[in-house]
């Protein structure tokens, strides 16, 4: 099956969310629509930032004016759109990412499972994975810091995914962990993922570097962008996701027992 994934590269205006929307529309102006199946995937929190006063200041965007500037991104560019946004549940802030459909619709809703450091300050944590079936395109979320923990990206790809789609907000200096990360879940689970990164700086010093890419089931980076903000389409196929599974036969020679438990040797 083929699909594509358009990667949208951007900056950030911290607490200014019709800043940012329309910074997005201007990216995608003159962007050809490619048939079939397409994903445009943006940065995270790319519409309120990471200032944590403004989520009091200006309330939740999930659902709300993010999730709705995502529904009618969708319809109008008839493709699948995926970014996160600030859910408000009780007194209980979540980074969350929410999935609308061609047709403007939010199929569903993930929550970040891993705030980062600081983040824990501000958001809960989600409970649950996710995973959206697109007329038979399996495809898993993640949010950032998610990356580091490969336990999320294995279990998505033992229930089937093709393809994992990751926001972040990636600053410098960790530009080598960013494509090492990226890389890696690719190769180790044989699917491809699409990792779209901020760029540009913050307010509070921070410099987000960029490099949003996409990697095949056999570690191939099809594209990986510089600093700069913009977009980048990439066309890929579920063939290759059987074609790494079929020669390099890592699922169907896993250990049904050996990873249960850990034997000590004590000197």
């Amino acid at each position: 099956m083929r699909f594509t994934v358009t990667l949208v590269q951007m900056s950030c205006f911290e607490g200014d969310r019709p800043k940012n929307f329309a910074f997005v529309k201007y990216l995608l102006k003159g962007l050809s629509t490619p048939e079939g199946i397409e994903f445009i995937l943006l940065p995270e929190l790319f519409a309120i930032g990471l200032r944590h006063e403004d989520y009091n200041e200006h309330g939740p965007g999930i659902p709300g004016p993010t999730s709705e500037f995502l529904a009618e991104l969708a319809e109008e560019r008839s493709a699948f759109v995926l970014a996160t946004g600030i859910e408000q549940n009780d007194s209980k802030y979540y980074n969350t990412l929410a999935m609308a459909t061609d047709t403007g619709k939010i199929l569903g809703t993930y929550r970040k499972i891993h705030p980062f450091q600081e983040e824990k300050d501000v958001f809960e944590g989600g409970d649950k994975m996710v995973m959206f079936d697109i007329d038979g395109l399996n495809v898993g979320v993640q949010i950032c810091y998610d990356i580091r923990f490969p336990e999320v990206t294995r279990k998505l790809a033992l229930e089937g995914a093709h393809l994992i789609l990751i926001p972040a907000a990636f600053p410098d200096p960790r530009s080598t962990h960013w494509d090492t990360l990226v890389m890696a879940r690719a190769i180790e689970n044989q699917l491809y993922v699409a990792a779209t990164n901020r760029v540009g700086p913050a307010f509070d010093g921070k410099i987000y570097f960029g490099h949003s890419q996409i990697v095949d089931p056999w570690g191939l980076r099809l594209s990986r962008m510089t600093s700069e903000a913009q977009v980048l389409t990439t066309t890929c196929n579920t063939s290759a996701v059987e074609s790494a599974r079929n020669q390099i036969t890592c699922y169907a020679d896993r250990s049904q027992t050996g990873y249960e438990n850990v034997k000590w040797f004590k000197l």
